[in-house]
């Protein structure tokens, strides 16, 4: 018998492989001819940004940069700081990527450490650890429908990745210190706090604004610490392709390049400061959407030759948003006298069994109880709930905020004060149809117009229609069924056809 079928592509993306791994960067740091010898070392601290990525062919290759800010004194006793810029690309082989559409990169400093050399050199090793998820153009149909037999439809809600991406946004921003009663000396510590302030997608566009906080540590000529803060905003039209007002982003900014140094005023006094940089922004962008495949289907009296497939998704999402607080503590390697300058920042965020992580990083330069200026970086981790129940899921948190306070010698206490998005859903894996074809038909039997059948509790009416080689809705009627599942054991008629 030929069949009349209709088709339907599938019209999704879909994760097709996921890497995990860790690379290793090395570098070899000399100072610029103006800076005086290194006597001791404060701070080496290395930040790995992942700022593009291109499709190989065969792989995906990414391109960083790592920032690197050290912070010394030399034999007069002098705070002086450098920063260097290094670049560093890695490629990575994948099995599958003939349909590649986008990816979604994610790459976070595990550890650094650094070797003095000599006074004018400092060798530093960097491990990074690189997520990417791959996501190919699904290419496959599938049966949307089937006039000569009876088909057994499936509507799920699911959340669907749209597109993910890496761009960069630059500034350039010259402002005066607030104390300008002596000029700056030399610029010792810098820090760069991006905060992602809103959002707005259009077709296929989304507008990213980024507040930036830079907080700038100089030495002036009274030879006194000073600290001055500057706040500025930047934007970003992005090219998203697919996606509009109803979709939904997680964004994540921090700085990929960063030039700061002493300008002179309109006075020609070294009171203004200039930022020069990059911001690298990674975004992905998501959308529920109802989707309907055919799960099941068989032709009354006939054998049926049935095609499948699998799809792996995320069904029944639900989104959350809101502003929270949190405290956390960070212990000190040493006593804490005075702060010279802290810095907050969200690492990393991750979601298990319905329980938000979210990792901090902690940045300080202090004074110590011998008076020695010292350098903090530790990452702690804190949690909360978002459901009882225990669902996967994915989200983004923003640091609007933070304040501290010094508990106790070695303690630093921290009020956070964030807003987080996420998504929570059940990860299923779903057949649906791709073909049916007329496999002959079945062997010639008398067919009684009703019979008796004795149902188990929870038994689906569709797999007994099916086994008798009815339809559903007879059964349901004959036996006044309001459910296509059997709420208790009983006897049933099932009519033929």
């Amino acid at each position: 018998m030929e069949l009349c079928k209709e088709y339907k592509s599938m019209n999704c993306n879909e994760k097709t492989e996921q890497i995990r791994e860790s690379m290793d960067v090395d570098y070899q740091l000399n100072l610029p001819q103006y800076l005086e010898d290194i006597e001791r070392l404060t701070k080496c601290c290395v930040k790995n940004v992942v700022c593009d990525y291109e499709f190989t062919g065969n792989g995906i290759k990414i391109f960083g940069k790592s920032i690197i800010s050290i912070l010394y004194l030399d034999r007069a006793g002098c705070p002086l700081s450098c920063q260097f810029e290094e670049e560093f690309d890695q490629c990575f082989d994948l099995s599958n990527c003939e349909y590649f559409y986008f990816a979604d990169i994610d790459a976070k400093t595990k550890y650094s450490n650094h070797r003095i050399i000599n006074q004018r050199r400092i060798d530093v090793h960097s491990s990074i650890g690189v997520c990417i998820d791959v996501y190919c153009k699904n290419p496959y149909k599938c049966l949307s429908g089937c006039k000569d037999a009876f088909i057994r439809e499936i509507n799920i809600s699911s959340l669907t990745d749209k597109n993910a991406g890496i761009c960069s946004a630059e500034f350039d921003e010259t402002f005066p210190i607030v104390k300008n009663d002596y000029q700056i000396k030399n610029i010792i510590n810098v820090f760069v706090t991006s905060i992602v302030e809103d959002k707005k997608i259009i077709k296929d566009k989304m507008l990213v604004k980024i507040r930036n906080e830079i907080s700038v540590v100089y030495v002036n000529e009274n030879n006194s610490l000073e600290k001055c803060l500057h706040t500025f905003s930047v934007s970003k039209i992005i090219d998203t392709s697919e996606c509009d007002e109803n979709d939904t982003a997680f964004i994540f900014s921090r700085v990929s390049q960063l030039y700061v140094k002493a300008k002179s005023d309109s006075n020609n006094m070294l009171n203004d400061i200039e930022a020069v940089g990059k911001i690298s922004i990674t975004y992905k962008i998501n959308e529920i959407s109802e989707m309907s495949l055919i799960s099941d289907s068989y032709i009354p009296h006939h054998n049926a030759k049935i095609e499948s497939k699998n799809i792996q998704l995320k069904s029944n999402p639900v989104f959350y948003f809101d502003d929270k607080t949190s405290e956390i503590s960070i212990d000190c390697d040493r006593n804490v006298i005075k702060i010279v300058d802290l810095k907050s920042d969200f690492n990393s965020c991750r979601i298990e069994k319905s329980v938000m992580y979210i990792e901090t990083l902690v940045c300080a330069v202090y004074y110590d109880d011998s008076a020695q200026l010292c350098y903090l970086e530790k990452s702690c981790e804190f949690s909360f709930t978002l459901n009882d129940k225990e669902l996967e899921g994915e989200g983004m948190a923003n640091l609007q905020s933070y304040d501290y306070v010094i508990k106790g010698a070695d303690k630093i206490s921290l009020r956070l004060n964030f807003e987080y998005s996420a998504y929570l859903y059940n990860s299923d894996t779903v057949k649906y149809l791709t073909d049916i074809e007329d496999d002959g038909e079945k062997s010639a039997m008398n067919t009684p117009e009703l019979t008796l059948y004795f149902a188990n509790k929870n038994e689906n009416v569709w797999d007994i229609a099916k086994s008798f080689s009815t339809a559903m809705q007879l059964i349901m009627e004959e036996n006044d069924l309001t459910s296509d599942v059997i709420d208790d054991r009983r006897v049933l008629l099932v009519p033929g056809m």
